[in-house]
């Protein structure tokens, strides 16, 4: 699981995201959670870099799901309609009971 411990997931912020997740996924993770719990603010490169993950782990049959999203980041998911694109759950606890 990767926790973003950042306010704004934004051109910024996203190397160091987009570091974590490609470190998870060469150290074999197939499939990996992302706790938005903390974001509030999610910009162009911050959905960039979930896509490129996602595209990442199809590639090896795996999969990436978001959790915790504050209500405008989850409205700017269903704006982009990224909530078909990625599972989207409401707790930590909810994403692993789907495993």
């Amino acid at each position: 699981m990767i926790k973003v411990n950042e306010l704004r997931l934004d051109r910024s912020k996203t190397p160091v995201f987009k570091t974590e997740l490609l470190r998870l996924i060469a150290s074999g993770s197939k499939k990996i959670l992302v706790n938005l719990e903390k974001v509030n603010s999610i910009d162009s490169s911050g959905l960039g870099a979930l896509t490129f993950g996602k595209r990442q782990l199809d590639e090896i049959g795996g999969e990436i799901s978001v959790c915790c999203l504050q209500e405008k980041v989850l409205s700017l998911f269903r704006i982009a309609a990224l909530d078909r694109v990625f599972p989207i759950f409401d707790t930590v606890e909810d994403a692993l009971k789907s495993e």
